[in-house]
């Protein structure tokens, strides 16, 4: 009988393990949360991926290794499908705020104008996605927003002191991914490809090949004369 009760009070135990595990388990899942209009402010607790889906259309993804209190404000009707997430790495616990908008016009960023960067590349603005982040603490942090076939060769750029500087940018599982350690706006742009040499080339066969049509008509008279 004692054996018995034994047997009971394992399998007893072995269940409540078990309940705590799922409760556990359902507890520290990722959260969705659905957002209606273009604010909301919430919080992201540590070590957990918290996704915020405006009006079920643009996406804005956290993950942290610590708790962030969260103001948020995105025109998800001009911005549209969008998957943007970071990812940060922080000493302590912060409060951050995160506008998002298709355009800023005060920047010179519209969609289909371009950029001369560092006075040499040229770069387009198409993806309609900008961000301004700012926060009251340093840290480290990924942005990552998923890859299409419109914004492939893109890469991530900051505003600062007048002008877009462009960072070094990876595809990783999908995304278009860079790092940094400060904040400010953000946005993708496309690089466009350089047709100056092309310009040259053309410019010069055009020289040539008059010449040559001058040179045949020369020779052509003279031998009717």
């Amino acid at each position: 009988m004692k054996k018995f009760n034994k047997i009971l009070i394992g399998i007893f135990t072995f269940a409540i393990l078990i309940s705590l595990f799922n409760v556990t388990t359902v507890l520290g899942a990722d959260a969705s949360i659905p957002v209606v209009g273009n604010t909301i402010t919430s919080q992201v607790q540590a070590n957990n991926r918290t996704m915020f889906q405006f009006e079920y259309q643009t996406r804005l993804n956290f993950t942290s290794n610590v708790n962030i209190d969260l103001n948020l404000d995105c025109d998800s009707f001009r911005i549209g499908e969008k998957d943007f997430e970071i990812e940060i790495d922080a000493d302590g616990d912060l409060e951050m705020t995160m506008t998002c908008r298709e355009e800023q016009i005060q920047l010179g960023l519209q969609k289909g104008s371009t950029f001369r960067i560092k006075e040499r590349h040229r770069y387009r603005y198409e993806e309609g996605f900008c961000l301004q982040i700012q926060c009251n603490g340093t840290c480290d942090a990924k942005l990552k927003i998923k890859a299409t076939n419109e914004n492939r060769n893109g890469e991530w750029a900051y505003y600062y002191e007048g002008e877009w500087v462009t960072v070094p940018t990876t595809i990783e599982d999908g995304n278009l991914v860079a790092e940094t350690d400060h904040f400010s706006y953000w946005t993708i742009l496309i690089p466009e490809a350089d047709n100056t040499l092309w310009i040259y080339i053309s410019v010069g066969a055009a020289v040539i090949g008059v010449a040559v049509i001058a040179v045949v008509l020369v020779i052509y008279l003279k031998k009717r004369k």
